[in-house]
């Protein structure tokens, strides 16, 4: 287990700007956005809230999805994920699972754990 922190893919930023003309910016007055960006090697779509939350497609096909405030993801029925890689979660405060059926987990290699507290398990 590691504990190291990452950091968020940016393509453009103020040292390094989209080009004109191959970037499009569609702007409301109180200030939501959606870009079209064709600059080369910086192909990119933006989404934005004038909030700053937005989401971004990178030219590479890496999305980032921020959000300034809280996020909600509500699925009415089935969700599936699939990671083809690793797959890695970090919370800045405490994290609470509630599984109001059965928890099945099939762990094909080692488990390992960390704790700093302590420990309870109640059955």
């Amino acid at each position: 287990m590691t504990n190291s922190s990452w950091t968020e893919p940016v393509v453009v930023d103020a040292s390094n700007p989209p080009k004109y003309p191959f970037n499009n910016i569609t702007q409301t007055k109180s200030g939501h956005s959606f870009e079209m960006d064709d600059t080369p090697s910086k192909e990119r779509l933006r989404l934005q809230h004038r909030s700053g939350s937005f989401i971004e497609m990178h030219p590479n096909g890496d999305e980032v999805h921020k959000v300034y405030g809280d996020g909600y993801e509500i699925t009415i029925s089935n969700k599936n994920m699939y990671v083809k890689g690793r797959l890695k979660i970090e919370v800045e405060g405490d994290c609470e699972i509630h599984v109001a059926g059965d928890l099945i987990e099939q762990i094909d290699g080692n488990v390992e754990q960390h704790i700093k507290g302590n420990y309870t398990q109640v059955v």
